[in-house]
């Protein structure tokens, strides 16, 4: 079983929201800790593409028929999601976070970085669906 979370941005107009996007393997979800955006079957992902102009900093997926655009590299402007919204994540997921094994990608210092932003990318290309 893969477990992974990133802190993550769903971005679009005036949904921009920080959060966190979790996987156990089977199921992937996107949450803010208030709002869960999608919590879906991994094999329902579609339409997934790495947008070139991104620089290999997110991912653009289709997520219960609902186009989402999601970037690991912190967006000027944004805050930076809520650490203890890992926890909502898994509890969305049914999995224990620290007791999984959580494998954590991406980092929380902002468009300074990239790189870490670049490392999640690379991890959910592992995971999600080409």
């Amino acid at each position: 079983m893969t477990v992974l979370t990133s802190p993550a941005w769903i971005i679009g107009g005036l949904r921009n929201r920080p959060g966190y996007l979790a996987t156990d393997g089977v199921r992937i979800t996107f949450t803010d800790g208030e709002t869960t955006s999608f919590d879906v079957p991994l094999a329902e992902i579609t339409d997934v593409t790495y947008p070139w102009y991104w620089f290999g900093g997110g991912v653009k997926l289709r997520a219960g028929g609902e186009l989402q655009k999601i970037t690991f590299v912190k967006p000027n402007g944004m805050p930076a999601p809520d650490p203890s919204v890992v926890d909502i994540a898994f509890g969305v997921l049914g999995v224990a976070g620290a007791a999984a094994g959580i494998s954590h990608a991406g980092g929380l210092r902002g468009l300074a970085d990239i790189a870490p932003g670049r490392a999640a990318t690379k991890r959910w290309r592992e995971i999600l669906p080409s």
